[in-house]
């Protein structure tokens, strides 16, 4: 089985049997020694550093907008979830909100400590007037006031 390795994976002490890739950009998260070791030990093993094809970050950016995520999420991880669609992977990460766009672009995903997230599509609400405010809208085009995230849609949690 194919593993693509979220940051929270070197933060712990976890085994799993298959292959496993990453992204650069999860690399140079890796600050502390632990972390740092646990990756010079899979490296060892076999571990595969390697990008995302173009077309898949664009469809990880575009799940996570429409998901409402992007507000959330780091480059580093629309990198872990675009590899997981060029790889056709399961990612690894207990991070809800890369779970969440895992979910909506049908990439299998593996929670390691948490419990796994549910689904959601996120909206900007605004504060003042309780207008829906677009995506990468800092403020409320009605009125200007900040905007508030709301869940909208549940589904059970994830299998």
């Amino acid at each position: 089985m194919k593993y693509i390795l979220d940051s929270s994976y070197f933060f712990g002490d976890y085994n799993l049997d298959g292959e496993f890739f990453t992204t650069p950009e999860v690399v140079g998260e890796l600050k502390d020694l632990a972390s740092k070791m646990r990756y010079e030990i899979l490296a060892e093993k076999g571990l595969v550093v390697t990008e995302p094809e173009a077309e898949h970050l664009f469809a990880a950016t575009n799940a996570a907008l429409k998901s409402g995520d992007a507000r959330v999420l780091s480059d580093t991880d629309i990198s872990v979830i675009a590899l997981g669609l060029t790889l056709e992977g399961t990612v690894v990460t207990d991070d809800f909100a890369v779970q969440n766009v895992c979910r909506h672009l049908k990439i299998p995903f593996r929670s390691i400590m948490q419990r796994r997230a549910k689904k959601r599509v996120w909206k900007l609400i605004c504060s003042g007037c309780g207008a829906e405010i677009p995506p990468g809208q800092p403020d409320c085009p009605v009125c200007g006031s900040a905007p508030i995230q709301r869940g909208t849609e549940k589904e059970k949690r994830l299998r």
